[in-house]
């Protein structure tokens, strides 16, 4: 009797085994599909929506006066002086040197920049100098540098009266 126990026990043992393979091949294959499926999902091209209406209708409500440049003069480009700064890596001790010239939208847009040129001066130098070597030595640094700079200073002299910023020289070490 001794040994019919023994049998009976080995037979349910064995099977023990089997049942984690087959939990382990189900997992699998579930995963396979939905990461198929996932793929698919992901790889789809969607078709495109072509309608004639555009989403906002342009009316004097929804111009902005100040993204609107209806003159035909040529832009105005104004000099800043030479500028120096030491940057702020903390590892080693480096300096920029730069040039900016500044793209002002007219005359009247150059005279608000020249009334603040101290204030600016003072915003190029504070933002030039918080900067990491790091941060500024690649194209898309020196890109994101010249929008913040732009946005600064347009706040400072208030509406959009610079169109954009120049780099004309940039040397740092």
């Amino acid at each position: 009797m001794a040994d019919k126990e023994e049998k009976e026990e080995g037979g349910k043992s064995s099977g023990g085994g089997l049942l984690p393979i087959i939990n382990l091949v189900l997992l699998v294959l579930v995963l396979a599909v939905g990461g198929f499926i996932a793929w698919k999902m992901m790889s789809m091209e969607q078709p495109a929506v072509d309608t004639d209406k555009p989403a906002v209708e342009q009316n004097s409500d929804t111009a902005i006066p100040e993204a609107e440049d209806e003159s035909d003069a040529a832009p105005i480009l104004m000099d800043i002086e030479n500028i120096t700064v030491n940057l702020a890596d903390t590892d080693q001790s480096r300096f920029l040197r730069t040039q900016i010239k500044l793209e002002v939208r007219n005359e009247e847009a150059q005279t608000k920049v020249t009334a603040n040129m101290v204030k600016i001066n003072d915003l190029i130098i504070t933002i030039l100098a918080s900067k990491k070597f790091s941060e500024i030595r690649t194209p898309q640094g020196k890109y994101a540098l010249k929008e913040d700079l732009i946005y600064r200073m347009n706040r400072i002299v208030g509406g959009k009266p610079i169109k954009n910023l120049y780099f004309t020289d940039f040397v740092s070490q």
